[in-house]
């Protein structure tokens, strides 16, 4: 059963031709006629043949776009792959034009799941590791019994030294049991929204996201900020078409003309549909917007005194908090906050008038900055304040932006934007990060308990400088702090002289290529040479199963079956099982289990298959009372219906859907002051901001201002150009980069301007190399018009293949004491990105902030806007 509304979009031009572009969209009439099903599958006698089983199926990784996929089995075997969105031709334009649900069609990854079920790479059986690790000829096959004996003979050592440490020395990624034997290592920080979650947890509040999706459909202006969401998010592409559709007008902002700017850009007058700052300098451009806002009265005062704090020099609130101190456990409420002198928003504007000459000057070094005319800056800015409510639509993980070094400093400059504005509460306005597409879930019932046995919290490092803690037991924190932090957390006292021994790495379900995607490749390898044993659950011989020494061959989503919420929380799924486990492959939870008997833990499902549990659970759940209130006619399906149609969304109009900032009343915001902060008092104290605790825009390390001023790198080098690491439709991270099929279709590629090529004296196709102090890939060039000059674009978690012929001479810091050494270091043939990066966390990193969060880790990674170099020979220095 799905509760959706439709809409034709005949119904949708009449309804707004008849309304008027001035009025309020009118959805009450046009969405009046709710129906309550599924969408209607062709039928496999159609398709196919009467002895072929289709199974309907949720395609379970982490792209974001939520599909829905159909499996054609016959005999055991999968025949065939369709998307769930291929429905009957009668009847169809009513589908096709529905907003919610919206058909979870399948794009090229899905459509490769066959390929990747039965690919002739697929790990078979236990695998261990006889030479060195990242030597691939030393892999071997073993039993499982030999497998799991030497896994928990390594588990067993690591645990026994909790008795000398006092925690476990292994850190443990995704589903592992080490928290069941005592305090463990883990990470705090997030690759995806790190940056995101430390601006909004201490502007908004804690868990406060930005509006649904949905919303952009009660906007008059939509700014798409360094968001390309025909890449990442079909569904919010489903939706933007829908608001393109009905005339609100759309800017693209973003370093690369992108799929989403050619298809869903607009323009809007005096705006072009595409407007194209340099990496890590948007910011700049949101400062000189903020400011012709500010100077030409166009800021919201009466807003901006009740909603705000931090805003105006000398702002002083006695606080209405609703939360207590995340630390000490005391309520903010009753205390007095007041910005300090220089740190107020108005303060850091005027400053800016000063240096520059006035409004004309700061737009005149914002276009300098960014590449962007000053013109275009300032018409918008005058068009996003006066066109009420706008949107700024950045998305989850805002694209590039947000993954630079200052990248909190851009989600804070959105924040300002929005306040400044009256957008940050309003139906649609607010700002990315874009929260669930409508805000309510099924209230999934609890699975049967695996153990009784109490679980420890990990002691948490920043997970983007792992390398360092591997090698020195420290990450960017202070002595003093990291012991409090683990002090207070976990209670165990690292002494005076607090470091974390990094000994075994267990990476068990449900995880990513942690050794690929985290971090830079040169310096990783040689701090995982200190490790003494890497446990890998896997697939594929990923980098990271490449560099352990014994890998467990796990199963695929469709070799099992469970429930799963859609990766944007708006939908409640089912993954169900479409085949048999392969080979000698286990699933992660049964890997667990067995692990789990040998050490002695009583732990698992005690003969549970997936269908019983997935039963229990489903026995308990219910609709949540708020929705309820919107449709009291809702109710679960049967759980044989649930399986069957493997997809069920809890829908509202665009007029009802959740907007959590929206329930806070001025002053009594889940912020230390109660309100909107542009200083946040709380940062400031915790001291982990590494540019400060007020709104400001930060220019990036390394970036365009050091590129031009002819600064030289940390080791030395002078480099001309900047990177960018953008998502792509081939890939969900690292998942896919070895699926031939569409290896043909999207090469991994270094993408740049016609202009810096001819400069270099290459040609399109030719292979080049790509180099910075930290490592050198090589890798063909695309050149085209649609990235923008200085700037070069290679598509993020390509894997790692290290070159056996061509070395290159990098230049970082590996052993951690502030200079930089020479290390020799083999090219990198895959194409990844990470071979390029500098082990660094940005943001407001603060293991307590992720603790108390649910919207994601504290700290973010720094991918985006850093400098590079390509040349046709492999680059020599003396």
């Amino acid at each position: 059963m799905t509760f959706c509304f439709n809409l034709t979009r005949r119904a949708l031009l009449k309804t707004l031709s008849a309304a008027g572009a001035a009025s309020a969209i009118p959805w009450a009439d046009a969405l009046a006629e709710k129906t309550s099903g599924v969408l209607t599958a062709v039928s496999p006698k159609e398709l196919l043949d009467s002895n072929v089983k289709v199974i309907n199926t949720y395609h379970d990784v982490h792209c974001h776009s939520s599909c829905m996929l159909k499996a054609y089995v016959r005999d055991g075997k999968l025949l065939a792959i369709t998307s769930a969105g291929d429905i009957p031709l009668a009847g169809s334009d009513r589908a096709d034009n529905s907003i919610i649900p919206i058909q979870r069609r399948g794009c090229a990854r899905g459509y490769s799941e066959r390929k990747r079920l039965y690919a002739p790479d697929r790990l078979k059986y236990p695998l261990l590791q006889t030479i060195e690790r990242g030597n691939l000829s030393g892999f071997k096959r073993i039993s499982w019994d030999e497998a799991l004996d030497r896994a928990c003979a390594e588990i067993e050592k690591t645990i026994a030294r909790k008795k000398e440490l006092g925690y476990i020395p292994a850190w443990g990624v995704g589903d592992t049991l080490l928290g069941y034997f005592g305090p463990y290592l883990g990470t705090f920080g997030s690759t995806s929204i790190g940056n995101q979650v430390d601006c909004l947890n201490n502007c908004y509040g804690l868990d406060i996201p930005g509006h649904p999706a949905i919303d952009v459909l009660n906007s008059k202006f939509i700014i798409i900020w360094s968001s390309n969401p025909l890449n990442t998010n079909y569904q919010w592409t489903m939706i933007l078409t829908k608001a393109r559709e009905m005339g609100i007008p759309i800017v693209v902002i973003d370093s690369t003309y992108t799929k989403s700017a050619a298809v869903l850009g607009t323009g809007a007058p005096g705006l072009k549909p595409w407007i194209c700052p340099r990496p890590g300098t948007d910011g700049a451009m949101m400062a000189a917007m903020c400011n012709t806002i500010y100077r030409r009265r166009l800021h919201d005062e009466a807003y901006l005194r009740k909603y705000a704090f931090g805003f105006y020099p000398g702002d002083s609130v006695v606080s209405r908090s609703s939360i207590k101190n995340p630390v000490t456990g005391e309520d903010f409420a009753g205390r007095t906050f007041t910005v300090p002198k220089g740190e107020s928003f108005v303060e850091y504007l005027d400053q800016l008038q000063r240096e520059h000459g006035g409004e004309e000057g700061v737009l005149r070094w914002a276009s300098e900055i960014t590449g962007v005319p000053a013109k275009t800056i300032e018409t918008l800015a005058l068009t996003y304040a006066k066109t009420k409510p706008a949107c700024l639509f950045s998305g989850t993980a805002s694209g590039g932006a947000q993954r630079a070094s200052n990248g909190m400093y851009f989600c804070w400059m959105e924040v300002a934007l929005a306040t400044m504005t009256g957008n940050a509460t309003v139906r649609g306005g607010g700002i990315g990060y874009v929260s669930r597409v409508d805000g309510y879930n099924v209230k999934l019932g609890p699975a049967p308990k695996m153990t009784s046995a109490k679980a420890y919290p990990p002691i948490r490092f920043m997970l983007f400088n792992q390398s360092q803690v591997i090698q020195t037991g420290r990450d960017f924190r202070t002595p003093e702090q990291l012991r409090a932090d683990v002090l207070s957390i976990n209670k165990v006292d690292l002494g005076p002289d607090p470091r974390l021994q990094v000994e075994m790495i267990w990476r068990g379900g449900g995880t990513g290529d942690t050794f690929n995607q985290q971090s830079s490749i040169n310096p990783k390898i040689d701090a995982w040479k200190k490790l003494r044993y890497v446990l890998t659950y896997e697939r594929f011989m990923s980098s990271t199963a490449r560099f352990s020494n014994l890998v467990l061959p796990a199963c695929s989503p469709f070799e099992q079956s469970y429930f799963t919420f859609g990766k944007t929380g708006t939908d409640l799924n089912v993954v169900n099982k479409v085949v048999e486990p392969m080979y000698e492959c286990r699933p992660d939870r049964e890997i667990n289990e067995m692990i789990a008997k040998r050490l002695g833990l009583d732990w698992g499902r005690h003969g549970e298959t997936d269908l019983e549990v997935m039963k229990t659970q489903w026995k308990t759940s219910s609709i949540p009372e708020a929705y309820r209130k919107i449709n009291p006619a809702a109710k679960l399906p049967t759980f044989e219906e649930m399986r069957k149609t493997a997809n069920l969304q809890l829908l509202v109009e665009p007029k009802d859907s959740l907007i959590r900032i929206t329930k806070y009343a001025p002053g009594e915001f889940p912020t230390e002051t109660g309100r909107i902060d542009f200083y946040s008092p709380f940062m400031a104290e915790r001291g982990r901001a590494f540019n400060g605790a007020a709104c400001r825009y930060v220019p990036a390390e390394e970036g365009f201002e050091d590129i031009h001023s002819g600064k030289l790198s940390p080791g030395g080098r002078r480099y001309t150009m900047q990177f960018t690491t953008p998502h792509v439709l081939n890939r969900s991270h690292s998942q896919f980069d070895n699926i031939p099929m569409l290896q043909d279709q999207f090469a991994q590629t270094v993408i740049m301007n016609p202009g810096d090529a001819a400069k270099r004296g290459i040609s399109d196709g030719d292979l080049v190399y790509v180099f910075n102090d930290y490592g050198c890939l090589k890798l063909p060039a695309e050149v085209t018009v649609r990235q923008i000059e200085g700037v070069v674009a290679i598509p993020q978690c390509a894997w790692y293949q290290p070159s056996k012929t061509e070395m290159y001479d990098a230049v970082y810091d590996g052993d951690y004491d502030g200079k930089p050494e020479l290390h020799r270091v083999p090219v990198d043939t895959g194409g990844c990105a990470n071979t390029l990066f500098k082990d660094q966390a940005s943001g407001a990193p603060d293991p307590v902030m992720q603790l108390k969060s649910s919207t994601g880790g504290s700290g973010g990674m720094v991918v985006n806007g850093r400098a590079c170099e390509v040349s046709k020979t492999l680059p020599a220095f003396s």
